[in-house]
């Protein structure tokens, strides 16, 4: 096994088993969780849960370090997108000794009535760090923000992929994802260390690979 194989691999399990003792990653078959999107899902990833714990974020910010080394990723400024990729951004900044920004949402509506927080010079290189990814499309609008403030942003650095097509939607926009873990390495830990049961396995391996028909097959709407 190449060694850049086996160092990406221990990082997605270690990280996945940060996922798992933080509590960050949660399975309810009978209630499913309501995403923002509108949609439902079995499971439930809630990142910030790792901020918490302050050797999680250790790693992690050496993780995403080890990323930017490996991978050549040139940055002037790290970015955040508001509010739950904020800490990682920070943790990632310090590491780097970058300077830092944050995308808001929605345009302040008072003040300066900013949408990025922090100064960007055009042309600056920019990288986003996000907590997760799922489809890719609250990226896409941060990106566009950050584009529109004149940074070039090709690059975006999350912890968690949920592997719902976030990476080829980013693509189609010339931004090249890396994620730290993923929903099956999560999954096949939670297996190796009983945090999940089979039925439970199997139902989130349902929604995955059709979520629009797992929707259906609860009388479940699907955006």
């Amino acid at each position: 096994m190449e060694l850049e194989v086996y160092i990406r691999e221990n990082i997605s399990r270690i990280t996945a088993s940060l996922m798992w003792q933080a509590q960050a990653f949660k399975v309810s078959i009978q209630e499913p969780f309501r995403l923002v999107s509108g949609n439902y899902s079995p499971i439930y990833v809630d990142c910030r849960a790792l901020i918490s714990i302050p050797f999680a974020m250790d790693m992690i910010s050496a993780f995403m370090h080890w990323f930017f080394v490996r991978y050549g990723i040139n940055t002037d400024i790290v970015a955040g997108g508001e509010t739950a990729g904020i800490p990682f951004a920070a943790v990632i900044s310090q590491k780097l000794n970058k300077p830092m920004v944050y995308v808001r949402k929605k345009t302040k509506e008072h003040g300066e009535m900013a949408t990025v927080e922090g100064m960007i010079t055009k042309d600056n290189d920019v990288v986003l760090i996000e907590d997760l990814i799922t489809d890719g499309r609250s990226k896409l609008s941060f990106i566009q923000t950050l584009r529109e403030a004149g940074a070039k942003v090709n690059t975006c650095l999350v912890v968690f992929d949920r592997d719902q097509g976030g990476s080829t939607v980013l693509a189609s926009e010339g931004v090249t994802l890396y994620f730290l873990t993923d929903v099956n390495t999560t999954l096949k830990i939670g297996r190796e260390t009983q945090q999940i049961a089979d039925i439970q396995y199997n139902e989130i391996q349902s929604y995955l690979r059709d979520p629009a028909r797992w929707h259906n097959s609860r009388g479940l709407t699907y955006k």
